[in-house]
């Protein structure tokens, strides 16, 4: 059972991978909007780690950009914990 759901921006995310070598989580996920993109994260004991992006194609790159950071964030949050509270 999974205790908590972290987000990770980039430079945490990328020290926690140095330290720890966890092996990497891609986790699919789709927006509201249709962009689909992977997520990178990992566990460590019962908690679930995630890089706080989208990896998308290059050709929805821009279309990401003009996002709403804030709610972009959040979206990709509630994706992650259904996924994380789908997987166990």
């Amino acid at each position: 059972m999974i205790d908590m759901v972290v987000r990770l921006n980039p430079v945490e995310f990328a020290k926690a991978m140095m330290k720890k070598k966890k092996q990497l989580i891609p986790t699919p996920i789709v927006l509201d909007n249709g962009i689909a993109g992977i997520v990178y994260g990992y566990y460590d004991r019962d908690d679930f780690y995630y890089l706080d992006r989208l990896d998308v194609d290059v050709s929805k790159k821009e279309e990401l950009r003009e996002m709403n950071v804030m709610e972009l964030r959040q979206e990709i949050a509630l994706k992650i914990k259904i996924f994380v509270a789908n997987s166990n």
